[in-house]
């Protein structure tokens, strides 16, 4: 059995659809009360839990192999509440590590942030680059990897890491906290406008992976034993693009999928100045492994733009 907290998801819902489809059994573990569960996901058991009681852990990490830990506050809410972030992030994290070493759990999948290297990611990112995270985010997602660190260093359990970029991709319901993203947030743009608006610098560059990958990565791990207790992983694509190759992209899939190009707007781009940064962030140590990450970010948007569309 594998527990995936934050279940019901952008990116949990997901992953609980691909791993259904590999013939996993899962449980989905979540705060939300009476919540609704989409249809491609709904053989999985549910279970509400609050990583502020260990109890409700402990009973969720009953009879379960796997651990993928999602559950934790978004950037923006952790800007507005730092203190609760340290609660919910950082020492929800240390109980839910707790319940799995008493039920036995052998593995456990966290997934952190690229964001715990700094803000802006610039230069050359590995494993090795030195953390230097700089908002209550990234802060407590820092802190929450150490408590992986510590619970796998000498016990049974076996920790892996994830540092995730930005990963697009469709979500399984309109109703998924997903809308603020760049790519989903330019993508109901095209639908509801059939415009492209944007409101920072077109030349800042990041690293956009598909969650198609993300699912492939989780398949790999559970598939493969490590030969240490505790792995960090990043997780992207591997090539950065700027916004305005992200912009063109979107409007490029729009008029192949929708039959129309849609408008693009920028606004205030000659007044603001954001220095241009170089960025790679280096997805090599995961691929030497043998995980195949195809990168295919066209498949997403496509399907992003056809939801979007019978949605708004």
């Amino acid at each position: 059995m594998i527990l995936i907290t934050g279940g019901l998801g952008y990116l949990g819902g997901r992953i609980a659809k691909h791993l259904l489809e590999e013939g996993y059994k899962v449980r989905l573990a979540t705060s939300r009360k009476n919540a609704l569960i989409p249809k491609e996901i709904n053989e999985c058991e549910v279970v509400q839990i609050n990583l502020q009681d260990f109890k409700s852990l402990k009973i969720a990490t009953e009879g379960v192999s796997t651990i993928i830990h999602l559950a934790a506050m978004n950037a923006q809410s952790c800007s507005k509440a730092p203190e609760e972030a340290l609660i919910v992030n950082s020492l929800g994290t240390l109980k839910l590590l707790k319940a799995a070493v008493e039920n036995k759990v052998s593995k456990f999948i966290y997934f952190s942030t690229a964001h715990i290297y700094g803000s802006p990611l610039r230069g050359n990112i590995s494993e090795s680059s030195l953390p230097k995270p700089v908002h209550p985010y990234s802060i407590t997602h820092r802190t929450a990897e150490d408590y992986v660190f510590e619970y796998s260093k000498d016990g049974p359990l076996s920790g892996v890491i994830f540092r995730l970029s930005n990963a697009v991709g469709y979500p399984l319901s309109k109703d998924s906290d997903c809308w603020m993203l760049v790519v989903n947030d330019l993508v109901k743009n095209v639908i509801t406008d059939n415009k492209i608006q944007l409101r920072s610098s077109g030349d800042t560059k990041r690293d956009f992976l598909p969650i198609s990958d993300v699912c492939t990565a989780v398949s790999f791990i559970l598939e493969n034993s490590l030969d240490t207790s505790c792995e960090v992983y990043n997780i992207g694509s591997g090539c950065s693009m700027t916004l305005n190759d992200l912009i063109e992209l979107i409007a490029e899939r729009a008029e192949k999928t929708l039959g129309k190009r849609p408008d693009i707007e920028f606004f205030d781009k000659n007044n603001s100045f954001e220095e241009v940064n170089d960025l790679h962030y280096s997805v090599e140590k995961i691929k030497s492994l043998g995980c195949h990450l195809n990168n295919n970010i066209n498949h997403e948007i496509d399907k992003l733009l056809v939801l979007c569309k019978h949605w708004y």
